[in-house]
């Protein structure tokens, strides 16, 4: 009897155990392993990945150029002989024209019989058109006496003039001209990368804070306001400026007796820039910085120039690539145009280039106060648009292939929100090119590349980014080996047990 009790004792107890790891083994794969993997799983919203692997870049060539053809006779007859006259061009036969013929109204009409002069019939002209930059040039026919014969005027604004004795083989050549400035591979790379904001950076160094006149900073703010104001339709200049004391201001200089100046060699240069690098405040902002520095020599060094070898640099200023194009110019007097000097540079670090008037084809008006004329911000405008649009294509892209790569990347409803809209600017920055809505074409491709990057930089998926995924082993061996291996031993009781009934 004692026999039979212990034996039924032990299976009790035997059967307890037996039920206490089922227990613990439903427990664990029923309740504790969904847990753990609902809970670490990685958040992922669902991408347009489709429209991201369809999207491709776009070529500048692809664009309408629009041109209105403006006279008071019969336009049509001359619109079909500009056409023809462009199919035959080599330099434009991959560019796709937009020729609207447009018959003057009796107000344009006026203007050209009551003006005396090409510029005061472009301002009329801007006037009527509301001071709005154009989606494209308009070419005016005006009377025979106001151009020389064959040349071609070009405006301030979006108008070119021709007179009724015109080759419109000449046309073509300006035309050519004009688009091979804006899309020659060289003057695709800028000194100022493309952005919605730029910051300019204005030093005045000297060595004595009474050596700055008035008049020097008064000149600086009426040039860049105007050209600034000018800008804005491309981008939003910040302007600032500031004057720094470099103590004595003696610097390694020569004085030359033939001359009667002291005379500072290009190589010699480097320690100003060097002594003025600090200062400049680099960190301002984010934003593409364009630093134009006026140095105003210490009166024991003054007059001083800049020499080149043995030969003085007419502009007496040195450009410096860290400056993200801009540079440092020497003043020795207010009547200096430095001004202009720095203006000019900036327009060239900004992708402002102007044309090249070698074989003397052509006429162009003098740059009015804000040093930029509205057919050079067009070209500009469809040079970005473009850029901005392949920039928003290649980051999302790479966007796409890196969350690819690396799972562990958590993709919010934020992020895909920004991605979703970036795409959707995208094809209607692509709709407005096709309908010959530049200026909706430029907004919408900011705004693409506006969320594409900050979609990319998020700091979310920057947190993951070098997460290697040989970590997680790292991360939950020690934490399921402890109780895998009682788990496995307590599997195998469990099934010796049912295999011996």
């Amino acid at each position: 009897m004692k026999h039979q009790s212990k034996t039924s004792v032990s299976e009790g107890t035997h059967c307890h155990s037996i039920g206490a790891a089922l227990t613990f083994i439903i427990i664990l794969l029923g309740i504790g392993v969904p847990v753990w993997w609902n809970t670490t799983t990685v958040q992922r919203a669902s991408l347009p990945l489709e429209e991201l692997s369809n999207m491709v870049k776009l070529y500048e060539n692809e664009q309408i150029f629009h041109i209105e053809f403006k006279t008071a006779k019969e336009a049509s007859a001359l619109v079909k002989k500009l056409q023809n006259e462009l199919a035959e061009s080599k330099e434009l036969s991959s560019y796709n024209f937009s020729i609207v013929p447009y018959h003057l109204n009796p107000k344009e009409v006026n203007i050209l019989l009551s003006q005396n002069s090409i510029d005061a019939i472009d301002v009329s002209f801007e006037e009527l058109s509301g001071n709005n930059l154009q989606n494209g040039l308009s070419i005016v026919q005006v009377p025979t006496h106001y151009l020389p014969t064959g040349k071609v005027y070009i405006g301030r604004h979006n108008f070119l003039y021709i007179s009724e004795e015109i080759n419109f083989k000449s046309v073509c050549s300006i035309l050519a001209s004009i688009l091979s400035t804006y899309n020659h591979h060289e003057n695709l790379i800028a000194n100022l990368p493309i952005s919605n904001q730029y910051n300019v950076l204005l030093t005045f160094a000297v060595s004595n804070l009474t050596m700055v006149h008035p008049s020097l900073v008064s000149v600086f703010d009426e040039n860049f306001s105007a050209f600034s104001k000018k800008f804005s339709h491309v981008s939003d200049l910040s302007i600032s400026s500031q004057v720094v004391y470099i103590g004595n201001g003696h610097i390694g200089a020569d004085y030359s007796t033939d001359n009667n100046a002291f005379i500072l060699n290009e190589e010699k240069i480097v320690s100003l820039i060097n002594v003025l690098e600090p200062r400049l405040g680099n960190q301002l902002s984010s934003d593409p910085t364009f630093h134009w520095v006026l140095y105003v020599p210490h009166e024991e060094q003054s007059p001083m120039y800049i020499f080149k070898g043995s030969s003085p640099v007419t502009t007496n200023s040195v450009l410096s690539p860290r400056w993200n194009g801009g540079g440092l110019q020497i003043v020795n007097g207010i009547e200096h145009s430095f001004a202009g000097l720095a203006l000019c540079q900036l327009r060239n670090a900004l992708g402002i280039f102007s044309l090249q008037n070698s074989e003397d084809s052509y006429i162009s008006l003098e740059y009015d106060e804000s040093g930029v004329h509205d057919w050079e911000l067009y070209l500009l405008t469809r040079r970005r648009t473009i850029q901005f649009l392949n920039q928003a294509t290649i980051t999302l892209k790479s966007l796409s292939q890196l969350l690819e790569q690396i799972g562990n990347i958590v993709v919010s409803e934020e992020i895909r929100d920004l991605v979703v809209t970036s795409v959707k600017m995208v094809d209607a920055a692509r709709r407005a090119i096709l309908n010959g809505n530049l200026q909706q074409a430029y907004r919408d491709a900011k705004v693409a590349n506006m969320c594409a990057e900050k979609a990319f930089f998020d700091p979310s998926l920057l947190a993951l980014l070098y997460f290697p995924e040989d970590q997680k082993y790292a991360i939950y061996i020690p934490l399921f080996l402890p109780i895998g291996i009682p788990v496995l031993l307590s599997l195998r009781s469990v099934y010796m047990h049912f295999l011996k009934r």
